[in-house]
């Protein structure tokens, strides 16, 4: 598992407040429909939403209008109770799926082994909660409330889903959207989607989840964000990997040691909405709400 041996400078002294502006300069209302989660939140049952969830999340990665295009078109053939759809589904049934899906690296044989895993789990476990929380019980204090045992059960959480796919052989496209965290790398999609249904409830994150505290969480870093915490001071890291998202997150739970990723979806949309562009900018610079803080050099 990844660890975190860089020492970092103090933080900005104003960071917190104005990490706090940036969450009140972002209302969900306005942005959530603009995110792979507002393709989530209308399912209405909590095994519905952890399906789906994990569907969305797998996908989202590449420019937010087309990962959501290609959500919606992995959902559709679940309907509106993808729990009760995959956990009643033949095998036959399952193969009639996603015959002409492609979506960058991900093909509809992708979708067919993730989507015979949450099957088999389903029926096995009960829900996807359920398989983390077996994992995490067996490998420490439960429910979950220290970082590095979340990444323990978690992996152990991707790499049953992984056993459980359709095909026989562990397909590159299925280790792609099934990330597991003890390979090192930054593990954004899945650390997105663990967001998503532990936090909460609130506007964004549901709250599904009781098995994990919210401090336990890693931050969903990817090259956007990873770039933004840099120039807040919050990562020092420059590759993008376990590690780095460790690090981050130590630096966040400096601000909210309960909730260090409360501040995410925020800092995720400056650029969604394409407010940072990643240089200085006099259209764009004034207005952001966590320019003072911001080191980017001009």
């Amino acid at each position: 598992m990844a660890t975190d041996t860089t020492t970092d400078p103090s933080l900005h002294p104003r960071l917190k407040p104005l990490l706090e502006r940036t969450i009140d300069d972002c209302p969900a209302h306005r942005h959530v429909d603009n995110d792979p989660v507002g393709l989530v939140r209308p399912y209405g049952g909590q095994r519905d939403r952890e399906v789906a969830g994990l569907f969305a999340a797998c996908l989202a990665y590449g420019r937010v209008d087309l990962l959501r295009a290609a959500i919606a078109d992995a959902l559709d053939p679940l309907g509106p109770n993808p729990a009760h759809r995959l956990q009643s589904m033949t095998q036959a049934e399952l193969d009639e799926l996603w015959p002409d899906f492609v979506y960058r690296m991900t093909r509809g044989a992708d979708l067919r082994d993730l989507a015979a895993a949450i099957g088999a789990t389903l029926r096995t476990e009960g829900s996807l909660e359920a398989l983390y929380a077996n994992h995490a019980e067996a490998t420490g204090s439960y429910p979950v409330v220290d970082r590095q045992h979340h990444l323990e059960a978690a992996s152990r959480f991707i790499r049953t889903l992984r056993e459980r796919r359709r095909r026989t052989e562990l397909h590159r496209g299925l280790r792609y959207i099934l990330v597991d965290p003890a390979d090192g790398s930054a593990c954004k999609r899945l650390h997105l989607y663990f967001r998503w249904v532990v936090r909460g409830p609130d506007a964004v994150d549901m709250g599904l989840w009781d098995s994990v505290d919210p401090a336990a969480l890693l931050m969903p870093l990817d090259t956007h964000t990873s770039r933004l915490c840099r120039y807040l001071g919050l990562l020092s890291r420059k590759t993008v990997d376990g590690k780095a998202a460790l690090q981050t997150t130590r630096r966040l739970a400096e601000l909210d040691a309960d909730d260090p990723l409360r501040y995410d979806f925020a800092l995720c949309h400056l650029g969604i909405s394409n407010r940072c562009i990643h240089r200085r900018c006099p259209d764009r610079c004034p207005t952001c709400p966590i320019e003072p803080a911001c080191t980017l050099p001009a």
